[in-house]
């Protein structure tokens, strides 16, 4: 394996409190040495004047379809869509078809991972059978083999006996579940969609469930002011929770949703402005711990239809990064170590995952930024499969440039 440099660029990496401009040394797939002027040698070097150096990001939460629905997306083009938006580890919830349920349906994604994937994905078991609520899977077995993350996301465990037993057994196995909290029986239709009330009523009754069994619980997608509140004042008591929160549930609101139709549609929905900032207030404090994509592609025949027959979702992946540099970085004045925290190196932390820091020795997955490009997204360009995006034709400033896992590029952009 080569030995690069990446030349004069500013390194960012807040889990060594780095923010500086250096030069750094990658050797056999990993860093070897974060430093200013480190002398040249003979290997490859890349200028990186004006560029950020990163840690890869980490996407806690996202949706690959492969196996099931590759006419949606697969394997290979989501994580090529990925690498193009600067991630180096992934984590793909299990809405696929057969669901990794049991270790023979897992490990058949495995093989088609390790064949195709060109970013590292961590593949989420489902919690129950099927995704139905009803049976667990088999997580011991699961667990054992090394599963760390369950999850069904996509669908609220309704019945809270099954989530009772489901937390007790985790909490035994010291793996997480995370939960896609929708309370489902109570939704109403378009234009209000879902009501904020079953965003607040399943964190709810799942904190009380969490406080009887024990065991670690990540929220995925919060959308509500209220729900930003019940997670801070569960945290304040102590119980092992994190949560996250989607860059289109922090740039767009419901209006959106007269703009741009279904493909402003997803679950949980968009809220209000206030909801917005008490996202922002969550994250700051850490009420919320990180911002994951929730990358959900879908075909237009899922998107092109009536509004409550329509699919939930968009695609993340391309967009989320340089959204987030162009809203909160320039717009609302939040430092990039800020953003970066919150989009690798606290995942990185709350799933035990590879990445999120520059620490020598470690792997070199590195993510390469512009940060004063400016750009038009252009759905058409993308690596996914699906096009089902708001931010069509959105004016941006900040694009990934390059992307190394191991040290070896995967993504080379202008």
């Amino acid at each position: 394996m080569s030995t690069l440099l990446l030349k004069n660029g500013r390194v960012i990496d807040p889990g060594q409190d780095i923010d500086i401009i250096a030069d750094v040394l990658i050797k056999e797939g990993k860093i070897a040495a974060i430093a200013p002027n480190i002398e040249h040698g003979s290997y490859q070097q890349i200028e990186c004047s004006g560029l950020w150096i990163t840690p890869g990001l980490v996407d806690g939460h996202c949706h690959l379809r492969e196996p099931g629905a590759e006419h949606k997306e697969t394997i290979a083009t989501g994580t090529q869509g990925a690498a193009r938006g600067g991630f180096t580890t992934i984590v793909a919830m299990a809405n696929v078809n057969p669901v990794p349920h049991s270790l023979h349906e897992y490990n058949k994604i495995q093989k088609i991972i390790k064949q195709t994937a060109v970013v590292r994905v961590v593949q989420a078991a489902s919690v129950t059978k099927d995704l139905k609520g009803r049976d667990l899977c088999d997580m011991a077995t699961l667990a054992a083999a090394g599963v760390r993350i369950f999850s069904d996301d996509g669908y609220f465990i309704d019945r809270a006996a099954v989530l009772y037993q489901a937390l007790k057994l985790a909490a035994k196995l010291d793996v997480t579940l995370a939960l896609h909290e929708e309370d489902t029986s109570l939704k109403l239709y378009w234009p209000t969609a879902y009501e904020p009330l079953n965003e607040i009523v399943a964190i709810a009754r799942d904190l009380e469930i969490l406080r009887v069994t024990g065991g670690k619980v990540h929220f995925q997608h919060i959308s509500t002011a209220r729900g930003v509140e019940l997670i801070r004042n569960a945290k304040k008591e102590k119980l092992n929770i994190t949560a996250e929160a989607c860059p289109h549930h922090l740039t767009l609101t419901a209006d959106d949703v007269y703009v741009h139709g279904t493909d402003a549609k997803m679950a949980p929905p968009l809220r209000t402005e206030e909801d917005i900032a008490e996202l922002m207030k969550g994250l700051d404090d850490g009420t919320i711990d990180l911002i994951a994509t929730d990358h959900a592609p879908h075909g237009e025949d899922d998107k092109n239809t009536a509004f409550d027959l329509a699919a939930n979702g968009i695609v993340g992946f391309e967009t989320a990064l340089p959204l987030l540099i162009t809203e909160l970085i320039y717009r609302k004045g939040l430092s990039p170590s800020w953003l970066i925290k919150r989009m690798s190196t606290i995942p990185a932390k709350v799933f035990d995952l590879p990445g999120g820091n520059l620490r020598l020795g470690n792997p070199a997955d590195i993510c390469v930024i512009d940060p004063k490009q400016e750009w038009i997204i252009d759905k058409q360009q993308m690596a996914s499969k699906s096009r089902n995006t708001p931010y069509h034709n959105r004016v941006v400033q900040g694009k990934i440039v390059r992307t190394l896992v191991d040290g070896k590029i995967v993504f080379e952009g202008r």
